[in-house]
């Protein structure tokens, strides 16, 4: 049994590995995305996804020189690089470099679109790859049927460019469900969901949580984390409660301040859901059984 488990262990860390550039969400799925795979990022409106898209591109062009696409399929790529602009993040620069692509295709065919997506990956050599959203990209298959078999295509492609990707899914508050027709999670190798709770500091107020729901050839916890979204983009493992830890910092921040053993153990970003079900019966409309 010892043998077996030694295997075990040897054969995750052979795995590749993407760092995201948020050291708690790095650390909770051991040291990043598997290289070469398709995450579906799912999440209601205003939960933060497009922001956490664009800072995942972001941390890799600038601090691993992993070139990255952002495939908005909505948002006037104008528009999108402003908004990040407000973050401080100098988007731009990596334009200009070529470390970094924004692009809408004017086209509504799949076939199209994936070769556009294609060109794009190649031109700067991308690493990353967003797509805003799978949701709208349902839209352009008559067929029900054709769905399962586009996502299949669109991850057999990008896993020949050597790309990892993040597909952005758009899906109703209390959902049971993590994408559009409910059959994409089952297809894509990860799923992270990000959700709107029912503040436990302040009743009257709402914040942000992650959760992992699944990820390939990880061992990692179920247990949301609450997040803000501040002047410096997403902060995952902020302040959650008295007994928080420091906010997370940037990629490679973890290095240059080692936290006593007691702060470590410590972790006051995860939600105590036995506290959660009790909120629940005062109003909370969070369907946490999917979770």
């Amino acid at each position: 049994m010892r043998n077996m488990k030694a295997k075990k262990d040897t054969a995750r860390k052979d795995i590749a590995r993407v760092q995201t550039g948020f050291p708690v969400l790095d650390k909770m799925l051991q040291g990043g995305l598997p290289a070469g795979s398709i995450t579906l990022l799912s999440g209601a409106c205003g939960t933060g996804k497009s922001t956490f898209a664009m800072q995942f591109l972001y941390n890799g062009a600038k601090y691993w020189d992993e070139p990255g696409v952002y495939v908005t399929l909505e948002e006037d790529p104008k528009k999108l690089i402003q908004n990040m602009d407000l973050f401080g993040w100098d988007v731009k620069g990596l334009i200009e470099k070529k470390k970094l692509m924004v692009i809408k295709p004017e086209i509504y065919k799949f076939d199209s679109i994936k070769r556009i997506i294609e060109d794009a990956i190649e031109k700067i050599g991308a690493k990353r790859l967003v797509v805003d959203s799978y949701s709208v990209m349902l839209t352009y298959f008559s067929d029900p049927y054709e769905v399962r078999n586009g996502l299949v295509q669109l991850d057999r492609e990008i896993k020949k460019m050597d790309c990892t990707a993040l597909v952005i899914s758009d899906i109703k508050d209390n959902s049971e469900i993590f994408s559009t027709t409910g059959v994409e999670e089952f297809i894509v190798d990860g799923v992270i969901v990000l959700y709107l709770m029912k503040s436990e500091r302040h009743p009257h107020e709402t914040e942000r949580a992650l959760a992992v729901r699944k990820m390939r050839a990880t061992h990692h916890s179920l247990r949301p984390y609450t997040f803000d979204i501040g002047r410096e983009g997403i902060d995952l493992g902020g302040v959650h409660g008295p007994s928080a830890p420091a906010r997370a910092g940037k990629p490679g921040g973890e290095k240059k301040r080692k936290e006593p053993e007691k702060k470590k153990k410590n972790n006051g970003t995860t939600i105590d859901l036995s506290k959660l079900r009790l909120n629940s019966r005062k109003g909370h409309s969070w369907k946490w059984n999917h979770l």
